[in-house]
């Protein structure tokens, strides 16, 4: 049985790094720039305006889950920002309580003259 003439010896280490973030770049730009396409061709929609307002006029009918959901986002940030108001007023009176500078009695001396 003849025996290889050569030997397969794997690549090193920073060879096969290198290949490899080589080919990661080059998928990572070929979905950039499919993706890119897939924004042009949806930016150049003619019935992207009719898309968006079919959505807002779904998000303002009551009663359906857009609605309901866009509400709900409202009175989330309604109530942050009421509890956001309230403990900056309590840090704000903490903060006038002790930064007051303390009135001292005036001290009576007596003196022997």
């Amino acid at each position: 049985m003849p025996t290889s003439r050569f030997v397969v010896v794997p690549a090193p280490l920073e060879e096969q790094l290198s290949t490899s973030l080589a080919a990661q770049a080059r998928d990572a730009l070929a979905l950039a720039l499919r993706l890119k396409r897939r924004v042009n061709d949806t930016l150049r929609d003619d019935a992207l305006g009719e898309k968006a307002s079919g959505a807002l006029e779904e998000m303002a009918r009551p009663g359906g889950v857009p609605f309901v959901l866009f509400m709900l986002l409202v009175a989330v940030l309604c109530v942050r920002e009421l509890l956001l108001r309230i403990e900056t007023k309590r840090i704000l009176k903490v903060h006038r309580e002790h930064s007051d500078a303390p009135v001292m009695p005036p001290v009576a001396h007596d003196h022997d003259d």
